[in-house]
This record gives C-alpha cells, sequence and structure tokens, in this order.
C-alpha cells in the first residue's frame, strides 16, 4: 500500500478517532512500527502537522487544528466532482480516467466511495482548446524556446508573431498563454483560441517576464493596484465564500455590506465583475475605479434607452 493511502488513513484517524498509535498503523497496512513512525514524522516535518504524542493515552493527537487537512474525505469527493465534470467534455479515454479516479479515492473508506455518484458538478460550459497548439506550446516549455503563432485580435485583424511562452492559464473557462512578445517588447497575454498557428522555433527564450500570483484576473503586470469594492444584499452573501484573489481581504461591516480589497493590473477586468452584481456592488476607490464603472454604466444606460 502506497505511503499516500496510509497518510490519508492517518489523518482521518486523527480527525475522527481522536489519535492513532503506531500499532494500529501498523497493523492495518502490515508495515513495522518503525515505518509507521516515519509516517507519523513525514506529517509532522513535510506536511506541517501540529502532531504530539499524549504519554497519557499512548496515542498521536493533533494539538491544534489543521486546517489544510480538515475534512479530507469532503475535499476528495468535491474534487472528483470536478473532475469527472471535465472527463465528459475533454474525453481523456477511459484507461486514464480510472487511473487518476483510482489515485483520488483508493484512500477514502468504502461508507464514502457509496456516496460519490450523489456529488456533481455541472458547469455550464469549458473551452476545449486545439491539443496541437498545446503540444507545441508543451515543447516550448520543455526545450525554452519561442514560438512563432499567427494571431487574430479582436477586431479580427491578423498578425504573426514570435513569442517566448512563459505559463498555459486557465481563466473564467478559457484558456490563455502569458508569453514575451517580440513585436509589443513586453509581455502580453494572448487567448489560445483566436491562435490558428504554432510552430516551434529553434531560437532560445531569453526574457523574463513576473507572473504575479496575488492579482485578479488574466492580464499579466508586475504592478498591482489594489482596489476596493462594496458588496451589500444578496452580493455580500455571495461574495463572502468566493475567492476572487489569493490575496484578497473581506471585512465584514456593522451594517451587514461587505468590502473587498483586491488587487489587480487592470480595471478592464474588475468592472464587469462588479456590474453582474447590479445595484449590489459599488466601487470605492480608487477614483479611477470608480470613473470607469460609472462611465459602464452610462453608456448601458444610454444603450437601453435607445432600444
Amino acid at each position: 500500500m502506497s505511503q499516500s493511502v496510509r497518510l490519508q488513513y492517518i489523518i482521518r484517524c486523527l480527525y475522527h478517532k481522536g489519535g492513532i498509535d503506531l500499532a494500529e498503523i501498523a497493523d492495518e497496512f502490515e508495515i513495522s512500527k518503525r515505518q509507521a513512525g516515519r509516517d507519523i514524522e513525514y506529517l509532522r516535518f513535510q506536511m506541517g502537522a501540529p502532531v504530539i504524542y499524549d504519554r497519557k493515552e499512548k496515542k498521536y493527537k493533533l494539538a491544534s487544528i489543521w486546517e489544510s487537512y480538515s475534512n479530507t474525505d469532503e475535499r476528495i469527493i468535491i474534487t472528483g466532482a470536478y473532475l469527472k465534470s471535465l472527463f465528459a467534455k475533454i474525453h481523456l479515454g477511459k484507461y486514464f480516467e480510472d487511473e487518476i479516479y483510482e489515485s483520488i479515492y483508493s484512500g477514502i473508506p468504502d461508507s464514502v466511495r457509496r456516496v460519490l455518484d450523489r456529488v456533481e458538478y455541472r458547469g455550464t460550459s469549458i473551452d476545449v482548446p486545439d491539443w496541437n497548439i498545446v503540444s507545441t506550446l508543451i515543447d516550448a516549455f520543455s526545450g525554452n524556446l519561442c514560438v512563432e503563432i499567427e494571431y487574430t485580435s479582436l477586431k479580427s485583424e491578423t498578425s504573426c508573431r514570435m513569442i517566448e511562452p512563459k505559463r498555459l492559464i486557465n481563466y473564467n473557462n478559457s484558456w490563455y498563454v502569458a508569453a514575451y512578445d517580440y513585436k509589443r517588447d513586453d509581455a502580453r497575454t494572448f487567448h489560445l483560441s483566436r491562435i490558428k498557428e504554432a510552430v516551434l522555433t529553434r531560437e532560445k527564450a531569453s526574457h523574463d517576464i513576473k507572473l504575479s500570483e496575488d492579482g485578479y484576473g488574466i492580464y499579466i503586470s508586475d504592478k498591482l493596484t489594489e482596489y476596493r469594492i462594496k458588496f451589500t444584499g444578496n452580493a455580500a452573501r455571495i461574495v463572502s465564500t468566493q475567492v476572487w484573489s489569493p490575496s484578497q481581504r473581506l471585512e465584514t461591516q456593522d451594517d451587514g455590506s461587505l468590502v473587498m480589497t483586491i488587487k489587480s493590473s487592470s480595471v478592464e477586468e474588475l468592472v464587469p465583475a462588479v456590474l453582474g452584481f447590479a445595484d449590489e456592488a459599488e466601487p470605492l476607490s480608487p477614483p479611477s475605479f470608480v470613473d470607469e464603472y460609472r462611465k459602464r454604466l452610462s453608456r448601458m444606460a444610454e444603450k437601453n434607452l435607445g432600444k
């Protein structure tokens, strides 16, 4: 039995049984107590588990709540639901799907397996990329090489570009490649669906670009601006459960409203997101954000009046 399965078992016992001893681990998986002890040490020093040894009860226990690994079975069930929906749309192939499912579900008990078919995810859409273009980009990553692409802009203008692919990103169910663009001499984000052809070159990539992990949206930049948005009513309840960015901050106000502080490199992406909550969302700062939001509202009102 693999170590990952043993670790899942130990974590489950720590949470649901209040503790575990080495003999129980050894008996369950037919290993030595020394190996069981190494598993406990792995939890402590590699995974950061707050595990202590209770000499009175002669068991290993959690000294405090271990947030990262609480509700492990439930997280696995939800993850599996996402994967099942994804596999149905990208047609990975039954063999590979079964292998992935087995690696995910191998450590969960039968009682949990019995409810898997009662949890499902129904995504509205998925952007299936051109696999040949994806293959070219993966080869570019592997060899640190440049790629020549034929790209169509939003205005239906076609151009040939030499790029250095840096990251393949799925954002809002659409695929993008973040890259250094020789034509613009700067970092750019290209929508995969608008890349008509991609050819691997022998030219080595030589530019570094900073890809922020903290900002909201797909646009890449090393300059992030902090934005504040106020949500009220139902919008506040919805946003309280959402993660727009890893570095976001949510503050509940005395009147029940919610203020989100978030960083982004582009106000162009934040405005539509706020407009989606209609009159239950309001930009607070900076002034440029507030102004752009009001301009969009005015244009929408004028368009509606013209109908």
